[in-house]
């Protein structure tokens, strides 16, 4: 596979920036227990909203109200369409509160925590929360019981046509690279592949992490059907080709690179790729592969090469269009 470094350039400049890890640390909270909205008269929920409002609403908490009865009134405002928006939903002590995927109370989130960017999830009623998430990462299902994984994944958005229609023809795309000229072998991956595929999705938009089990099974799926190399395929496919891309721009960074430092580097971004089948979007791969990216480098300089001079020419030679 043949890397135009210079379509490349602006995704490695910008993820691989010395290969340095920044984190962006995200709070998460789930609400799993109902409850009733504060009596009007002593809340500063008026009224329900109407039946065809929203069922999630965020993203900015600008006011908590403690009411008589002990539960949270929650002001949330957002943008919409240039229009500055408001709704106030309620939560209380009852509620199951994830912090970086840690199971606390409601009642122990901070000042600072309440600041963080929310998406809230209502009932039938239109105020009571039901769901309360603060940024995006997902919650290991052996903190939840059964009835509340299941109660989180209710929440989740239904797949529409649209979105199953994609996923096919994303499957469909790649069964047909992998040339495997048999009618029997093609229907057995493409199954493989549709249910890795809609367990991610529905793991991700239920906001949970993806069983383990998953992930074996596909794996084991493809190897029933596939050779190693169309393996391979299939990874790289569905982790937008991170391995090959990023093991070429390596050696276009440091050219002599030994067999020895080739292997480790391949091993560090296989295991990237390997856990980053498990999450649907590229965005959410980006992190993951950082982590990996950052070993390399410590791993680089250990053995002697000067990373961040040479990582510097190659950026200047990308600008200035010599790296082409």
């Amino acid at each position: 596979m043949k890397l135009k470094t210079r379509s490349f350039y602006s995704w490695f400049l910008s993820a691989n920036r010395y290969l340095a890890i920044t984190a962006t640390v995200f709070l998460f909270a789930v609400v799993v227990s109902p409850i009733k909205a504060a009596d009007a008269t002593n809340s500063t929920v008026t009224s329900a909203p109407a039946k065809k409002m929203s069922r999630t609403v965020g993203l900015d908490i600008i006011k908590r109200t403690v009411n008589p009865d002990k539960s949270t009134s929650l002001t949330f405002k957002w943008s919409e369409k240039g229009n500055s928006m408001e709704r106030t939903v309620v939560a209380n002590d009852q509620t199951i509160v994830v912090y970086n995927g840690q199971i606390k109370k409601f009642s122990d989130l901070t000042d600072e925590q309440f600041r963080a960017k929310a998406v809230a999830t209502v009932g039938a009623d239109g105020v009571t929360v039901i769901l309360l998430r603060f940024g995006k990462q997902p919650l290991p299902k052996d903190q939840l019981t059964p009835e509340q994984a299941a109660l989180i994944a209710s929440l989740a958005p239904p797949p529409t046509a649209a979105s199953d229609a994609a996923l096919n023809k994303r499957v469909a795309g790649i069964v047909d690279s992998l040339d495997l000229n048999d009618a029997a072998k093609e229907g057995q991956i493409s199954s493989v592949i549709t249910a890795d595929l809609r367990a991610v999705r529905d793991a991700h938009n239920a906001g949970l992490q993806l069983d383990p089990d998953v992930h074996q099974k596909f794996i084991a799926g493809m190897q029933a059907v596939l050779t190693p190399d169309q393996i391979e395929s299939v990874k790289n496919q569905l982790t937008a080709n991170k391995v090959p891309m990023t093991y070429s721009v390596y050696h276009q960074i440091l050219p002599n690179l030994k067999p020895q430092d080739d292997a480790k580097i391949l091993d560090w971004l296989k295991q990237a790729r390997e856990q980053s089948l498990d999450v649907k979007n590229v965005e959410d791969m980006n992190p993951i592969f950082k982590k990996y990216k950052n070993e390399i480098q410590h791993y680089l300089e250990e053995q002697g090469y000067d990373w961040n001079a040479a990582y510097k020419a190659f950026v200047n030679s990308q600008k200035s269009g010599t790296g082409k």
